[in-house]
């Protein structure tokens, strides 16, 4: 037996575009057992559902199973413990500032909503398969605008800082932190998962022609919009302070 977050499944199963009836048909499980996992009563199942599910919704099972924190695409760039990296203040994947709460300790992770995760995840897949797929193809443009991003802690490995600021134009906390005057406060849970989700699609949307090869990406434009992301709406707060 193995773990499994219901909260995690639901969320997959719903941005797959499938109801809970639909996906446990697909993977050859009763309505009930599947029901029961995304309503968070069942804890554990076996070990060949997780990955019958993992595979269905082409997700790490550990994270269906809540024993990561987050999804690959999110974990590469972050300053986790092991790294040997640890500020005053811990900060979570959109460089919020983590503050302790009155009177209690600070707890070193913050896991971020499940749909955010996966929206972020997926427009990220999405512009690394198209981006890449140009690179091969020769267009000297899509290895110019990567070397463009390969700077700093960076240069060698531009693919995880590209990742990073694609993934922050799909956040509320970071478009907050422009429009409002600060401080900029922590989005809750809810309004981040809408948010990407509306994001994510809205960008897939506009990035569809380039994604099927049918229209080109002007790179110019592309990674002057993630450049400023990085100097502007990117700014990353300091790591101590109110």
């Amino acid at each position: 037996m193995v773990a499994i977050d219901g909260a995690r499944v639901r969320a997959a199963v719903e941005w797959k575009g499938l109801s809970v009836n639909a996906a446990a048909g697909r993977i050859n499980v009763s309505q009930q057992t599947l029901d029961s996992i995304v309503r968070g009563q069942t804890k554990r199942c076996y070990k060949s559902l997780r990955e019958s599910l993992a595979g269905l919704l082409d997700l790490p099972a550990a994270w269906l199973g809540g024993e990561t924190d987050l999804l690959p695409s999110l974990t590469s760039w972050l300053p986790y413990p092991e790294l040997g990296y640890q500020p005053p203040l811990w900060v979570d994947e959109n460089m919020r500032i983590i503050r302790p709460p009155a009177k209690r300790g600070l707890t070193q992770r913050t896991t971020l909503p499940p749909r955010y995760q996966l929206a972020a995840h997926q427009i990220w897949q999405q512009i690394a398969k198209a981006w890449k797929r140009d690179i091969e193809h020769g267009n000297r443009e899509a290895k110019a605008a990567l070397s463009q991003l390969a700077e700093g802690r960076w240069k060698k490995n531009p693919w995880e800082r590209a990742m990073m600021l694609v993934t922050r134009l799909v956040s509320a906390f970071w478009w907050r932190r422009l429009f409002l005057a600060p401080p900029a406060l922590p989005v809750e849970g809810d309004v981040d998962d809408e948010f990407a989700a509306a994001a994510a699609s809205a960008l897939a949307a506009t990035l569809q022609p380039w994604f099927a090869g049918k229209r080109e990406l002007s790179y110019k434009n592309f990674v002057a919009a993630l450049e400023w992301v990085s100097s502007g709406l990117g700014k990353q707060p300091s790591s101590g302070g109110a």
